[in-house]
């Protein structure tokens, strides 16, 4: 049989490192990072001969100013194997980089893949994976990885490791100054990801906030005593120097 794997792609408007704006908030010079090349992702076939037609992956990719893509984090699913293949899509691509008043730019987006396999499914599953299939159609539209909310976890994640952004004395001088949000992940080690800002924030001021942020570390977030992903996030202030 034939899938048809469906692939909605969403992107914000970003600075270099940074992460998921929304797109109203994006200035007019904005152009958002393009996809020159996609290689389908396959429909996992072992959900197939259970049973699961649908499913949804959402994978958040850091490109540089040439297009090229950094790294890139799951960051929600309704079954895992869709989120490796998306995955696995995702590392055969060619970007167009993201623009800012016509300069090509590093940017953060997240692409959202909607699988849905249609045609006639014909196979024998054991009595286990008959079960296994039954509780999957049950929930396949249900995120079973996504990040959690403050309220969900039992542990909150602790900064264990802090750096000051760096804010040189010529900035002051120019008047250089404001407030910085970066958003971004903290994932089951503790580790900062995907640090990012709107692309109405300062470009200078968010560079210097992304790079101290990326060195923070935290203690691992818990739900149910388990680690799991958060979304976070944290102001810095530059003024008078410091």
């Amino acid at each position: 049989m034939k899938t048809f794997p469906m692939l909605t792609l969403v992107v914000g408007a970003l600075l270099p490192g940074s992460l998921l704006a929304q797109i109203p908030s994006a200035p007019r010079d904005w152009q958002p990072l393009g996809v020159e090349q996609t290689v389908d992702p396959i429909f996992p076939h072992r959900l197939l001969d259970l049973g699961v037609t649908t499913g949804i992956a959402n994978v958040a990719v850091n490109t540089d100013a040439t297009g090229k893509l950094v790294e890139c984090l799951v960051v929600g699913y309704t079954q895992p194997e869709f989120a490796e293949a998306a995955v696995t899509a995702i590392k055969q691509w060619k970007f167009d980089p993201a623009r800012l008043h016509g300069q090509p730019v590093g940017t953060i987006a997240e692409l959202v893949f909607n699988f849905e396999a249609r045609g006639v499914v014909v196979s024998s599953v054991n009595l286990l994976e008959q079960f296994e299939g039954r509780l999957m159609r049950m929930t396949e539209n249900r995120f079973v990885y996504r990040p959690r909310s403050l309220r969900e976890l039992d542990r909150a994640p602790v900064a264990t490791v802090t750096v000051a952004p760096r804010y040189p004395s010529t900035l002051a001088e120019r008047g250089v100054k404001g407030t910085v949000t970066i958003d971004f992940f903290i994932d089951e080690t503790g580790a900062v990801r995907m640090p990012a800002a709107s692309a109405n924030e300062d470009f200078t001021l968010t560079a210097l906030a992304i790079d101290a942020l990326s060195q923070w570390k935290f203690t691992p977030p818990t739900s149910h005593g388990r680690g799991v992903l958060v979304k976070a996030s944290q102001e810095f202030h530059f003024r008078n120097g410091g």
